[in-house]
């Protein structure tokens, strides 16, 4: 049985999702030794100003290393890509038509 158990578990580890999520991990760990949240934070304009808050972030996106740029959308492609997954395994409602 033991065999079972660890057959199960290393399909789970496995398998695309789990592989996602920790690309997804590794890519995100780079990219906060790559960038100081802090800073950004403490540069960035008041969150109340979306319009100045997007011209900021686009600002910095453009302005910055291109190994940030890489992360950056490296992370938001992982994330759209593992959205998509769970949208994918979520269970969809059925319903049933009785016929009389």
């Amino acid at each position: 049985m033991r065999r079972v158990y660890i057959a199960w578990f290393l399909r789970k580890l496995l398998s695309p999702t789990s592989m996602k999520i920790v690309i997804l991990f590794a890519v995100l760990r780079e990219s906060f030794s790559a960038v100081s949240l802090s800073d950004i934070i403490a540069n960035s304009p008041s969150i109340l100003n979306p319009m100045a808050s997007y011209q900021f972030f686009l600002t910095a996106f453009f302005t910055t290393e291109t190994t940030v740029r890489i992360l950056v959308v490296a992370t938001l492609a992982l994330t759209i890509w593992l959205i998509q997954d769970f949208i994918k395994k979520t269970p969809t409602q059925t319903t049933y038509q009785h016929s009389f």
